[in-house]
């Protein structure tokens, strides 16, 4: 008999089980829009809610990161020593709730992917849908009421001298429309903006929910819902056609025609053939409309040249600060508008530098590339999304709701294994 005895197993450590992440978070932000919306919470909301997460993230403990998410975490970082090169107490407010929307769009992003559980993606694109739905609503109200402005109770309870900021103003008292009159147009242009104090908002989101409510439609169990979005996406035309708005035009045709393709090389002809019938229609209809008519007219009023003029001078003046940027937009030297408007890839490259602008394009790009494969029709048109934001970037500023909508599309695909593409596994 041996005289050495094993030693007993030691029983392994049961496994750490985390609690799942409730979803009402983000269920608030989305559901909860029109309400906070009415009470003037909108520029702050997602700032809140963004807190909010962050604790529920550190009291959970344990942080799963997906590939696509880093980038996002440096731009933010990076964002922080360009307040360094800040000149105005006045400049200093516009970056902080910047940044600070920067900061809890990261946050959201480490949410999303953490809170898998609860937050399904079915879940996330019914709140988008939503949202959807009160953009068009807002389109009528700001086509029926012009002139209105909506009074707030945050609008209420702030001081006038902070109110009395044109822009502060169009955020907590925001309008329901631009009413426009160029020098030398024969009438005013009404285009819609409810519920963004500007029409370009609008139509960003717009052209980028309008995908996510086709992915709702093929997602829906109700036959019901189905007819509700369709009638929805036929309401939507009316606003959109009011706005003459370019971008929502260019950016609706370029998801259309991005899926289409795609399923054309899938051997999918019938989605594909419905798809070119629908924008065959689409076409038809500006035609016999004389949208094409009326964008013309109003791009001869238009400021074309003049933002060709202020992207050169945003290039030339971020040469000279190449690193930092200059933290946040300042007045033209040449025209009566401030450098680093007019787009968001603008903004971030004159604020943030050439630096900050890389990590922003890293993100969004790589969320696009990293997301190609999108295996399901659903999962394609919330990838066209994506697509539209990178075309969006060049003219439209992304604010809070539209990055969040970008935030919560690319945390959906870059989470989920079936979007992603493959990764090489050495032999």
């Amino acid at each position: 008999m041996s005289l050495l005895q094993q030693s007993p197993a030691v029983p392994a450590p049961p496994p750490v089980t985390r609690r799942p992440l409730p979803s009402w978070p983000i269920d608030v932000l989305l559901w909860g829009f029109p309400v906070y919306w009415l009470l003037g919470l909108t520029p702050f909301m997602v700032i809140l809610m963004a807190a909010v997460m962050g604790v529920l993230l550190v009291v959970r403990r344990g942080l799963t990161i997906v590939p696509g998410i880093a980038p996002w975490l440096a731009f933010v970082t990076w964002a922080v020593p360009c307040a360094l090169m800040l000149d105005s107490g006045l400049r200093l407010v516009g970056y902080a709730q910047r940044t600070s929307n920067y900061l809890a769009i990261a946050v959201i992003l480490l949410y999303v992917v953490n809170a898998r559980e609860h937050l399904t993606t079915r879940r996330i694109i019914g709140g988008l849908t939503l949202l959807w739905v009160t953009v068009i609503a807002g389109g009528y109200a700001g086509m029926l009421f012009p002139t209105g402005r909506l009074t707030t109770p945050v609008g209420l309870l702030l001081p006038e001298s902070i109110t009395g900021n044109e822009y502060v103003r169009d955020l907590v008292f925001p309008p329901l429309a631009e009413v426009q009159k160029p020098w030398g147009a024969t009438e005013a242009y009404i285009r819609p903006s409810a519920p963004f104090p500007y029409t370009n908002g609008w139509g960003s989101a717009m052209a980028l929910l309008t995908p996510v409510a086709l992915a709702q439609i093929l997602l829906a169990r109700s036959t019901m819902l189905r007819v509700f979005l369709v009638l929805c996406l036929a309401a939507a035309v009316a606003p959109a056609v009011a706005t003459l708005n370019r971008g929502l035009l260019l950016g609706v045709a370029l998801s259309v025609g991005y899926v289409a393709v795609r399923l054309a090389l899938r051997g999918r002809v019938a989605p594909f053939l419905a798809l070119v019938a629908a924008m065959g229609a689409a076409g038809a209809a500006a035609l016999s409309g004389g949208l094409l008519e009326r964008l013309s007219e109003r791009a001869d009023y238009g400021s074309t040249d003049d933002r060709g003029t202020l992207y050169q001078e945003t290039f030339d003046r971020t040469l000279n600060s190449p690193l930092l940027g200059y933290g946040a937009p300042r007045p033209s030297e040449l025209l009566d508008i401030s450098v680093g408007t007019q787009g968001q890839f603008w903004m971030v490259m004159f604020s943030f530098g050439f630096v900050g602008l890389g990590l922003f394009v890293w993100f969004l790009a790589g969320a696009v590339l990293r997301t190609w494969r999108a295996p399901a029709t659903w999962r394609l048109w919330l990838h066209s999304s994506l697509l539209t934001a990178c075309t969006l970037i060049f003219f439209y500023g992304l604010d809070t709701m539209q990055l969040l909508t970008v935030a919560l599309l690319a945390a959906v695909l870059l989470r989920d294994p079936a979007a992603t593409r493959p990764r090489r596994v050495p032999a």
